[in-house]
């Protein structure tokens, strides 16, 4: 480089000054014979005693080995491999450093230096490295100091490899691509997933092919666990998954292009090797500088389509990509994925076979509320890890429960669903048959597409027993009111009842309906055309669920015909008659109930639930003056002291 520099310049030139000035204190490194102490290095001494200077014996410095290395590993051509050493030289060994620096004040075009010191011709010289696998690969480029002057930067991967020095081979390999995922569950926590059996044979028949072109897109909401599906389906199929330009504990946040380039710098080093699949995780950064708007939709892309999609249609490695939502990426790109997996919340038995291997893991004993709250809210599978651990660490005997509440909370941005009854008298229902056989039978049926059609006036339990039912399947409830399905907007009620029936068949849960005459009215009384349509939708979607449907109603004269053949069951729900309604005494209040309880005619359990809630306000003296806060609940309903439904 010296030389190069000093071609054809005098002593009195600026540039040959200013090395002079540099070599003076490195005149015992640089010639053969330096002069003697004190004495001043001359410009034609230097020239000469460089291009007499034989090699030397010195060590040759590691990130100079580093640079050997990673040009065999990526299998680089030989102008390429002398300009990997020779770059990362001028940004790493002081000496270079300060020379490059007078060159490139004194004019010089470094990226045309560095290409005639690597091999290239002269006149072809800028090209080459411009056009050259170190930079294209993201490891080296050039950039503009304050001063308009061209530097040498080493970008965020190579300063990561440089900076860790590895000893071997592989350990340059994970240093550059990432580690290999580690897996914390197996495929059996992902049964729920119908496609998993078909990816883990996609990933080994890609693997055992080398096959070109392999992506497979794991999309769904946030915390779904599609990193650690992504981890299970590489470790089923026996591929090591590496991490895709992700940040570690020392470095610093990618950029978009560096992310890239490390995509393409994993396909290169990996693709000889084999056997190894890539994991690229926020497909968003791929696209670009992605902005969230309305829904799921995002604006601001950046990048090249083009290049993404021959990257995709060319990768030589597999490539899992997940992303939150895919409404921001484009038609083009998702014909190009060999598979597309929409992963949703985990049903509550797959949820608690997670707590169960992650409890293990974290040393934690959960107590049952963890079973409540995943039911009552399944985005409780997705920080099973963190609270868990949370709970170890706070030494927490409820083995995370209170943190995954807390934490819940803050996912739905306001206070948890409300708790079913965890335990339910099916001996105080009034029904016109017995309800806790019906339930043992349904309970032991290997057939789960039953429905049951619950009728009665308020009070009479009919949400409760839909929750003792669904405790009673072991399956979740979800539950839909007229106020969460019917829409202002044309079209979009049916929208909304096919995503329940949607959701129900992915959480293998009990559906139900509740204010079930607002949904299945007597399509005879529709007032537009629509409405009859949201009523068809409904019944249509009711004989082909292969899940159980409760649908509850206080209004049982209002439903249209056609909804009673849907319903296996119909269980209609009375008011007490008088021996339920004293056994319902003894239950709520702890004492035998008095003579004049027959007198109440239209009794609910509600109306004894309500009692109980005021006595821990305002306690009552004895069990008469109790008969008379009912007696007050029986006269404030419409029907007064009627039989309500016999």
């Amino acid at each position: 480089m010296l030389l190069r520099a000093g071609r054809g310049q005098p002593a009195t030139a600026s540039i040959a000054k200013a090395i002079v000035e540099w070599a003076q204190p490195h005149a015992d490194w640089l010639i053969a014979n330096p002069p003697g102490e004190g004495a001043e290095l001359g410009w034609d001494e230097l020239l000469h005693g460089i291009a007499d200077a034989m090699p030397r014996d010195d060590a040759r410095p590691h990130v100079l080995q580093l640079a050997d290395e990673l040009a065999a590993l990526l299998g680089l051509e030989s102008i390429d491999s002398a300009l990997l050493p020779l770059m990362i030289a001028c940004g790493r060994l002081p000496r270079a450093a300060g020379l490059v620096r007078i060159m490139t004040r004194h004019g010089h075009d470094l990226p045309a230096l560095l290409g005639e010191l690597a091999g290239a011709e002269p006149h072809d010289a800028e090209r080459v490295v411009r056009r050259s696998a170190v930079l294209r690969l993201g490891l080296i480029g050039f950039v503009a100091n304050r001063q308009g002057e061209v530097e040498v930067d080493i970008r965020w991967m190579l300063e990561r490899l440089l900076d860790r020095a590895p000893a071997s081979g592989e350990a340059m390999v994970e240093t550059l691509v990432g580690k290999c995922h580690p897996v914390t569950l197996d495929l059996d926590d992902f049964a729920h997933v119908a496609d998993a059996d078909f990816l883990v044979r996609l990933l080994r028949g890609a693997i055992a092919e080398r096959a070109a072109g392999i992506n497979v897109l794991i999309h769904g909401p946030p915390g779904t666990g599609k990193t650690e599906f992504a981890r299970v389906l590489a470790a089923a199929a026996g591929v090591a998954l590496h991490g895709v330009g992700e940040t570690d504990e020392s470095g610093e946040e990618p950029t978009r292009w560096e992310r890239v380039h490390a995509l393409q710098l994993a396909q290169q080093l990996l693709a000889p090797r084999g056997g190894a699949a890539l994991l690229f995780d926020e497909m968003e950064d791929l696209i670009g500088d992605a902005q969230r708007s309305s829904g799921d939709w995002f604006s601001k892309r950046e990048g090249s389509k083009i290049f993404v999609n021959r990257m995709l249609e060319a990768n030589p490695v597999p490539v899992i990509w997940t992303t939150n939502a895919i409404g921001n990426i484009d038609d083009a790109i998702l014909r190009r994925m060999s598979f597309v997996l929409k992963l949703d919340l985990p049903p509550r038995s797959a949820a608690l076979r997670m707590l169960d291997r992650i409890a293990r893991d974290e040393g934690v004993e959960p107590d049952a509320g963890f079973g409540r709250l995943i039911e009552r809210a399944p985005e409780t599978a997705t920080i099973l890890r963190v609270v868990t651990r949370a709970a170890r660490l706070a030494n927490e005997e409820d083995g995370g429960v209170r943190a995954a509440s807390a934490l819940v909370r803050a996912l739905r941005g306001g206070d948890l669903p409300v708790d079913g009854q965890d335990a339910l008298d099916l001996d105080l229902y009034e029904t016109d048959r017995p309800i806790a056989p019906l339930f043992a039978a349904l309970r032991e049926s290997d057939t789960p597409d039953v429905s049951l059609l619950l009728t009665g006036p308020p009070g009479t339990g009919k949400t409760a027993l839909a929750h003792h039912f669904a405790h009673a399947l072991d399956r979740p409830l979800i539950v839909k009111r007229a106020s969460d399905l019917l829409s202002k907007w044309v079209g979009e009620t049916e929208a909304r009842i096919a995503d329940a029936f949607a959701e129900a068949r992915q959480r293998e849960g009990v559906l139900l309906f509740d204010e079930a005459d607002s949904l299945l009215f007597d399509r005879t009384t529709a007032h537009n055309s629509w409405e009859v349509g949201q009523v068809n939708e409904l019944l249509t979607w009711l004989d082909r669920h292969p899940f159980p449907v409760v649908a509850a109603t206080n209004h049982a004269a209002r439903l249209d015909p056609a909804t009673l053949r849907r319903f296996v069951f119909k269980l209609e729900l009375r008011p007490l008659g008088s021996a339920k309604a004293a056994q319902a005494f003894g239950r709520f209040f702890g004492m035998t109930a008095p003579a004049e309880l027959v007198e109440l005619r239209n009794l609910t359990p509600g109306d004894f639930s309500v009692v109980a809630r005021q006595l821990r306000h305002a306690p009552a003296s004895d069990a008469g003056e109790i008969v008379d806060r009912l007696r007050l609940e029986s006269l404030v309903k419409p029907e007064r002291n009627g039989r309500i439904g016999f």
